[in-house]
This record gives structure tokens, C-alpha cells and sequence, in this order.
């Protein structure tokens, strides 16, 4: 994950946890790698939200539970909002 969007979330990813950023990997699940609880989760969202200006259902943020699942899903938004545009 390099591109400018998988960075920006790793980091957001790290702020919320005792990882740090360089350590984290795609594939690693939120909850049982990383450690985020649900409270940590919605920070998370919260911090989607306000740095990217998303609006993610929260039917569809706990559906994702890995690093690259929440690059997608934002990849996802803003595609969708571009397209709208």
C-alpha cells in the first residue's frame, strides 16, 4: 500500500493504535491484529469523515475489518463522488 490514500489511512490506522504506521500491513485486521475496539472504530470513521469528507453508512464501516477493506470502502466513496460530480 503505497499510493497517497493507503498512507493517509494507515496513519489515521496508527494515531488509534500502539502500532506504528511503517508496521502495518494490508492484510492485518483491525480488531485482532491491531487492537481496535469499537470505540476505536467509529474514531476511526469519525477521522474518515472529517479528513477525506466521507459519509460511510455504518452499516458498511463494521462490515470492514482489515486495513486494505478500509482503503477500499473510502477508494470506494470518493470514486463514487467524483462520478457524481
Amino acid at each position: 500500500m503505497t499510493d497517497e490514500l493507503s498512507q493517509r489511512i494507515t496513519t489515521m490506522v496508527a494515531q488509534l493504535t500502539v502500532v506504528p504506521a511503517e508496521a502495518i500491513r494490508p492484510e492485518h485486521r483491525l480488531r485482532e491484529d491491531l487492537g481496535l475496539d469499537s470505540v476505536c472504530s467509529m474514531e476511526l470513521l469519525s477521522m474518515l469523515a472529517e479528513e477525506l469528507d466521507l459519509d460511510v453508512p455504518m452499516e458498511e464501516a463494521a462490515q470492514v475489518t482489515t486495513v486494505s477493506g478500509a482503503v477500499a470502502m473510502a477508494r470506494r466513496h470518493l470514486n463514487a463522488r467524483q462520478v457524481s460530480a
